[in-house]
C-alpha cells in the first residue's frame, strides 16, 4: 500500500515457513510410503483384510486413484468367497456349540449348518459393502464429480446380497440409494454423474419389480432391456394393471422429478434429456391415441416456450425444442398411414410449425443477436418449405428465401461457424 513502510522479513515469519514446509514434506513422505505399500500388496496379490484396510487409507487421502479402486474390488471379491472364521481373534472357542446345534453328521444337521454358514457369509459381505458405501459417500461429498467413486459405489450396490424374505425385497437398497442421489443433485442439479447414477438406480428398481412379479412370463427377456424402453414392449403395452402400472408409476415419478429440476433451473441439460428418454415410452405404455399424443406434445412445446423466453442463449432448451420437432415430424404409425389420416397429419404439422415460427420470430425481435433463435428459425422455415412444396418454398420471399436470409445473417452473428452456415446454404449440410 502507498505510504506504508515495508517491514523486513522477521525470523518468526521465516521459521513459520520452514515449519510449514517441513510439515508438508512429512505429509508427502507418509503418503508416498502408503502408496508404495499398496503397490507391494498388489504385486504380491495380497487380498486379505490388511490389504483392504490399506486401500482405505490410500483412497481417503486420494480418491482419484482408479487403480486402487480396481484392486479394492478384487480384494472384496476374494473376501466374499472366503469361509467364515470359526473363532474371532481374541475369543475363546465355543466348545459347547455342537451340543446346542444338530450334529453335522446327520443329513438335517448338515443342511442346517450350511444354511447358517451361508447366512453368516451374506451378513459379513453386507457389512463389508456397507463399509464401502460409507467410504464412497464421504468421498463423494468432497469429490462429487470423480467418476471412479461413482463407479465403485454402483459396483457395491450390484454386489449387495439380497436381504431375507421378510426384509422387504432387494428394492429397498436401490430406494435408499435414490434418496442419497437426490441429495447430491440438490447440491449440484447439473452433476451428470449424479444423473447417470440415478438412471442406473431406476433401471435396477425396474428389474427388481420384474423379478418380484414372477408371473410375468417375459421377465427374463425384459431383464436384458433397459428402462424405460421396456415400457414400449408389446407385452407391457398390452397388459392391464399389475407390472405395467408399477413400472408406469416409476417412470412418472422420474418425469415429475425431472420437471421439478427444470422448473427450478431451465439450464439443466440432464433434466431435459431425462424427459426425452421417458416420454415416448410412457405414452406408448399408456396406449395414447393420436389426439392424446398431440395434446401432450402441445404441452411440451408450451413448457419449452417458457424456457426459451427466460434464457434464449441456453442451448439445452433449444436441443429439447429440436427433439420435439423431430417427434412431431417422425414417420406415422400404422394407424396414421390410412389415406384419410395423411392430410390431417400434414395440416397438423404445418400448423404447429407456423405457431413455433410465430413464437421465435417474436423472440428474435426482442433478442436480435440470439444465434439460437436465428438457427432454429431458419430450420423451421426449411421444414415448412418442405411441407408446403413449391408454393411455399420456391417463390421469391417464400420460406426457403427467409431461411437463406437468416443463414447469411448467421455468418455475421456467429463467424466461428461460418463454414457450417455456408454448407447449409449450398445444400451440402442439413439442419
Amino acid at each position: 500500500m502507498h505510504g506504508v513502510k515495508r517491514q523486513p522479513k522477521s525470523a518468526t515469519t521465516s521459521e513459520a515457513k520452514a515449519a510449514r514446509k517441513a510439515k508438508e514434506s512429512s505429509k508427502l513422505a507418509a503418503y508416498l510410503e502408503i502408496e508404495r505399500t499398496f503397490f507391494t500388496h498388489k504385486s504380491s496379490s495380497r487380498k486379505d483384510q490388511t490389504a483392504l484396510e490399506h486401500t482405505t487409507k490410500l483412497l481417503t487421502l486420494n480418491p482419484e486413484l482408479y487403480t486402487v479402486w480396481n484392486y479394492r474390488r478384487e480384494i472384496l471379491l476374494s473376501l466374499f468367497a472366503s469361509p467364515i472364521e470359526q473363532a474371532a481373534e481374541g475369543q475363546k472357542e465355543d466348545v459347547f456349540a455342537s451340543l446346542r446345534e444338530p450334529t453335522q453328521h446327520t443329513e438335517g444337521g448338515e443342511k442346517k449348518v450350511d444354511a447358517v454358514e451361508e447366512e453368516e457369509k451374506k451378513h459379513r459381505n453386507r457389512n463389508l459393502l456397507e463399509d464401502d458405501l460409507t467410504l464412497t459417500e464421504h468421498a463423494l461429498r468432497a469429490h462429487p464429480k470423480v467418476y471412479w467413486i461413482w463407479n465403485h459405489r454402483m459396483w457395491c450396490l450390484t454386489q449387495y446380497p439380497p436381504p431375507p424374505a421378510e426384509g422387504g425385497g432387494e428394492g429397498w437398497v436401490w430406494e435408499r440409494e435414490l434418496k442419497l442421489v437426490e441429495k447430491m443433485l440438490d447440491y449440484d442439479p447439473r452433476n451428470f454423474h449424479g444423473w447417470n447414477g440415478r438412471r442406473a438406480i431406476v433401471q435396477h428398481l425396474a428389474l427388481s419389480i420384474l423379478s418380484s412379479h414372477s408371473s410375468t412370463s417375459w421377465s427374463v427377456v425384459a431383464s436384458q432391456l433397459s428402462f424405460p424402453s421396456l415400457l414400449s414392449r408389446p407385452e407391457i403395452v398390452g397388459e392391464e394393471g399389475g407390472t405395467k402400472e408399477i413400472l408406469l408409476k416409476l417412470a412418472e415419478r422420474e418425469l415429475s422429478y425431472a420437471l421439478r429440476k427444470i422448473e427450478s433451473n431451465f439450464s439443466n441439460f440432464s433434466a431435459w434429456h431425462q424427459r426425452t428418454q421417458l416420454l415416448p415410452h410412457v405414452w406408448a405404455a399408456k396406449n395414447l391415441g393420436v389426439k392424446e399424443v398431440d395434446a401432450k406434445l402441445d404441452a411440451e412445446f408450451e413448457l419449452v416456450k417458457q424456457a426459451i423466453y427466460t434464457d434464449p442463449s441456453d442451448q439445452s432448451v433449444w436441443f429439447y425444442h429440436r427433439w420435439l420437432l423431430d417427434l412431431l415430424l417422425s414417420p406415422p404409425s400404422p394407424a396414421e398411414e390410412k389415406e384419410e389420416e395423411k392430410e390431417g397429419r400434414k395440416e397438423r404439422r404445418a400448423k404447429v410449425i407456423k405457431e413455433e415460427i410465430g413464437v421465435i420470430e417474436e423472440l428474435l425481435e426482442l433478442e436480435p443477436e440470439s444465434k439460437w433463435c436465428a438457427v432454429s428459425l431458419a430450420h423451421l422455415y426449411t421444414i415448412l418449405a418442405g411441407l408446403e412444396g413449391k408454393e411455399g418454398g420456391e417463390k421469391e420471399g417464400g420460406w426457403k428465401g427467409k431461411a437463406k436470409g437468416l443463414l447469411e445473417r448467421l455468418m455475421e452473428l456467429d463467424p466461428d461457424r461460418e463454414a457450417r452456415y455456408r454448407d447449409l446454404l449450398d445444400g451440402k449440410a442439413h439442419f
